[in-house]
């Protein structure tokens, strides 16, 4: 009897906190205008233009935006932007599609069905679909030709060009996030199906999703009619950043709005199926993409990350994207019922917000249980700073321009090995700027030229160019100062005996 009545408690329990919101959560009436008011708190802090959508339960419950477009016109939930690296999770999506035909086999080698597909390293042979799937293939930036040229303009070009790849580790063994891996399955899938990629990601995933407006691009730079106009921050001010343009079809190609994004969020979660029934993909094969795998913890799947955010839980199944101009983010809090996607026409930056921040700072102003994450402060005292170094490092190297011949002279006469241990620093400054690169590739294991780095700290960026530049400068004048006033002492030594003589 008493665990009877345990039991009808515990179920009328259940029925009341079913029947019942929770207080944690906002009220659904109120839902619309905290989105809002979020936005227009984000626009007032720096961001030029925000377009957000918010699912819950499996359904969209608002979608807004605040801002400009950057054209003269206000952001809205119709704005095409650049979603980045987001366009992985559709990709994945063509070639579980392919999957679920028969056509291809996760784990058989891409060579089977992309025989073109090779680079130069005998162990690629071993490189499977899954393994491109879950960035394991063990091709990497660091081992691949320069990805942020515009000398591939197709699938098949850009696929050619990893001939000269090697590989950072055996595959299945490693996790690498680079792009090229997409651009392979990308190409598989043109190959297997017959279709031109974009053609198929319109006819067999926009179209069935409702997705009128998303296109796919081949090149980063590439401007739809409709479109924002990216930005940089600095200052705390939005500057107008067309971006450098690079190969980036099959992972960061496709160009959507918020509202379409709605309806792919609605997919992923809701079992595969779009909004208006039609099955897209399997449920399996959604889950499949969404559960991680590879190397012991890794948390990648296919086109989506799973994993508590870098300050911890909860865990969520998302992926970011960020380029020159513009920040994606697109995440599914399963645990709250919660899923969110962002989209900001300002790229990534260090003291600029990141979309996956914003988006989960918005999700927490709806539901308690989720925590909010640290948002960048500073950027304005940042850049101000920078802006000081700046200018210190403009008065020094006009300095040293000016008194090099000085500095030459002061060291006539005296011993060689001196005076190239004094140049030494100076040296070393500017091959620590020339490096910062490979530095920035060491560190990240991402490679990023000056222009995108210009992007990601425009202050900082014209502070290390000046210091690198302006150094190499006076090294050049001191050594050539030196090299002169050396030839004109031995052009003297030879000429004074003679006088003497006569």
């Amino acid at each position: 009897m008493p665990m009877f009545s345990h039991r009808v408690l515990s179920a009328l329990a259940a029925v009341l906190l079913a029947a019942s919101p929770l207080p944690a959560q906002a009220a659904a009436s109120d839902v619309p205008s905290t989105i809002d008011r979020y936005l227009a708190d984000a626009v007032e802090a720096g961001v030029p233009g925000i377009a957000v959508a918010v699912m819950r339960g499996g359904e969209v419950v608002h979608v807004g935006a605040a801002g400009t477009a950057g054209d003269g016109s206000p952001m809205t939930g119709d704005t095409l932007l650049r979603i980045e690296s987001l366009s992985k999770s559709f990709t994945a999506a063509a070639v579980m599609q392919q999957v679920e035909q028969g056509r291809v086999g996760l784990d058989r080698p891409v060579r089977r069905y992309l025989p073109e597909f090779s680079v130069s390293d005998p162990r690629g042979a071993r490189i499977t679909v899954r393994h491109l799937l879950t960035h394991t293939s063990g091709m990497s930036d660091g081992t691949a030709p320069p990805l942020y040229r515009s000398d591939a303009a197709t699938l098949e070009e850009a696929v050619a060009r990893l001939g000269g790849a090697t590989l950072a580790a055996d595959p299945g063994t490693e996790f690498h996030y680079h792009n090229p891996n997409y651009h392979v399955l990308a190409r598989m899938v043109e190959v297997v199906s017959g279709e031109d990629f974009g053609d198929y990601l319109e006819q067999r995933i926009f179209a069935p999703l409702g997705m009128h407006a998303t296109q796919d691009t081949p090149m980063a730079a590439e401007h739809l009619p409709g479109m924002a106009r990216g930005h940089t921050l600095a200052f705390g001010l939005a500057f107008p950043n067309r971006g450098i343009d690079y190969f980036t079809d099959g992972s960061g190609g496709v160009v959507s709005s918020a509202r379409d994004m709605a309806r792919w969020l609605w997919m992923n979660d809701n079992g595969g199926l779009s909004p208006t029934g039609e099955r897209v993909l399997g449920e399996e094969s959604v889950e499949e993409m969404h559960r991680p795998q590879g190397p012991e913890g890794a948390d990648y799947g296919f086109g989506w990350y799973r994993a508590e955010s870098a300050e911890g839980p909860p865990v969520r199944t998302s992926h970011s994207g960020a380029g020159s101009g513009f920040n994606a983010y697109q995440g599914l809090f399963t645990g709250s019922g919660y899923a969110v996607v962002v989209l900001t026409n300002h790229g990534a930056g260090l003291t600029a917000p990141q979309a996956g921040i914003l988006g989960q700072n918005l999700l927490a102003e709806l539901d308690a249980g989720i925590p909010p994450l640290t948002e960048r402060g500073g950027a304005v005292r940042t850049d101000l700073v920078l802006s000081g170094l700046v200018l210190l490092t403009l008065v020094a190297v006009v300095s040293g321009v000016v008194r090099a011949r000085r500095w030459a002279v002061r060291r006539r006469g005296g011993s060689v090995l001196v005076t190239a241990v004094c140049l030494v620093p100076l040296a070393s400054v500017v091959v620590f700027v020339a490096g910062v690169p490979a530095f920035q590739l060491m560190a990240t294991g991402r490679t990023a030229p000056w222009p995108l780095l210009f992007s990601v700290l425009p202050v900082g960026v014209v502070w290390l160019l000046l210091l690198g530049v302006g150094g190499a400068a006076v090294l050049v004048l001191r050594v050539g100062h030196c090299l002169g006033a050396s030839t004109r002492l031995r052009a003297y030594a030879v000429r004074a005996p003679r006088a003497r003589s006569r």
